[in-house]
């Protein structure tokens, strides 16, 4: 069909010439150049411009035409490296996920030997450098990712890791600071900004960054959990002011928090120490009442115990007991204790009356039966006692009420206001009825 159309326009061009030619017989001179002039037939002139204007042409088209196919070529020899590339790193990936790093590493190394600045695998090979404890190696991936991308969020947390592995904690907190010049609500970079000020005693500093932190968009359930850690932060350095002699920051710090959380036990208790280490016992007793008033925690009973028998008053502390039966005469609990004072102040008649004026139906506590059972042991009635410490299941135990943390059940006999299992502040109670064991013993089964 083409060859048809050809045909046809060379027949028509001809027949258009040759009338041209029967028209036009006359001659023209042509000067090429200076001195050179010709005598031509104006046809002849004619041809020749038509035939110089297709050959331009026709030139025109081939220089396009080679331009656009070298082109073509270069984009697709382009598209295939780029093809190969990406066919190497997601092999590369896989290999990674899967822990087979020596050929995770192979495959990044082909990817950057097509393409150096490829960031994505500068970083994996960083971190298969990391996971080998090759932190020099590891370090001169992340620069030359960082070469690349100077503002890439990803390649300045991969630095921050790896100071933070190799404990440079001065490098690690510029790396986070850069990205939080890059966005500056960066809820994991402040977290990670934070643990650092934590790890390395700086609390101050950790401070301020979870005043940063309760100003990102938080859940109602992520605001609380950040507000008990800012006020755990308030309680570590309050505490930290007392213990190294700054008494008057300390109650300042500690008294401010406890305007801000009622219930936060650790404080008071922490603040009664200031005010001991001060002289003021008056203040000291005051603060224990008043904690023991807001939040009605038996753990400030067993504190003022403690303060009461080593001052020589034990008085003052059975007084506080027999007001806190008075009024809250149901509260078994409060019996127990007092029951379990008068036994450790050897008065065995005043403890024995006590259990027995106690409803234990309602109260089947271990800690009673031993209470119970060295009662009897003291009167000389061993077949009571043996079947007192038979119904303990734990006799020649100590009698001694665990303190537990009541978010992951750990136990212990001594008090803190920060559980060293799992860093909660404020979560110490009285295991009276044995609740965190239980937990503990339903978690491993």
């Amino acid at each position: 069909m083409m060859g048809k159309i050809a045909v046809f326009f060379i027949i028509i061009f001809l027949v258009l010439f040759s009338l041209l030619s029967f028209f036009n017989k006359g001659m023209v001179e042509l000067t090429v150049w200076q001195g050179l002039t010709y005598t031509v037939p104006v046809i002849a002139l004619i041809l020749v411009s038509v035939a110089v204007g297709i050959l331009s042409t026709a030139v025109f088209v081939l220089i396009r035409d080679t331009r656009r196919s070298v082109e073509s070529w270069q984009v697709q020899r382009q598209q295939k490296k780029e093809a190969r590339v990406r066919e190497s790193y997601a092999k590369g990936l896989d290999a990674y996920y899967a822990s087979r790093f020596g050929e995770a590493s192979e495959l990044f190394d082909r990817v950057l030997e097509s393409e150096p600045d490829h960031v994505s695998a500068l970083l994996r090979q960083g971190d298969i450098a990391v996971h080998g404890r090759d932190f020099i190696k590891a370090k001169n991936m992340y620069m030359l990712a960082k070469e690349s991308k100077p503002r890439g969020i990803e390649v300045l947390l991969s630095l921050a890791d790896l100071y933070e592995k190799q404990e440079k904690w001065q490098d690690a907190l510029k790396a986070l600071d850069d990205i939080l010049e890059i966005d500056s609500e960066n809820k994991k970079v402040l977290y990670k900004k934070r643990d650092i000020f934590e790890s390395t005693g700086h609390l101050e500093e950790a401070i301020d960054i979870q005043h940063k932190i309760l100003k990102c968009k938080l859940t109602p359930e992520e605001e609380k959990d950040e507000n008990t850690r800012l006020n755990g932060y308030k309680y570590e350095v309050g505490k930290h002011y007392i213990e190294t002699g700054s008494t008057d920051k300390g109650v300042k710090t500690l008294k401010a928090l406890i305007k801000t959380d009622k219930d936060f036990i650790a404080a008071y208790i922490a603040l009664a120490e200031g005010y001991l280490k001060e002289g003021k016992e008056k203040d000291a007793e005051a603060i224990f009442k008043k904690g023991l008033d807001e939040t009605s925690s038996l753990v400030f009973l067993v504190q003022m115990e403690d303060y009461f028998i080593t001052r020589g008053e034990p008085g003052k502390i059975i007084d506080i007991y027999q007001k806190a039966i008075q009024k809250d005469r149901d509260d078994i609990r409060l019996q127990f204790f007092l029951a379990k004072l008068y036994y450790r102040l050897e008065m065995i008649d005043h403890a024995s009356n006590t259990i027995n004026a106690m409803d234990t139906t309602s109260f089947d506590h271990p800690g009673l039966h031993i209470l119970l059972g060295n009662i009897h042991e003291r009167r000389l009635q061993f077949e009571e006692a043996k079947n007192e410490f038979k119904k303990a299941l734990r006799a020649g135990k100590p009698l001694v009420v665990p303190f537990c943390c009541s978010h992951c059940s750990f136990s212990t006999r001594d008090w803190t206001g920060r559980c060293p299992e799992c860093k909660s502040w404020n979560t110490f109670i009285l295991d009276i009825n044995e609740v965190c064991q239980i937990q503990k013993r339903q978690s491993s089964t």
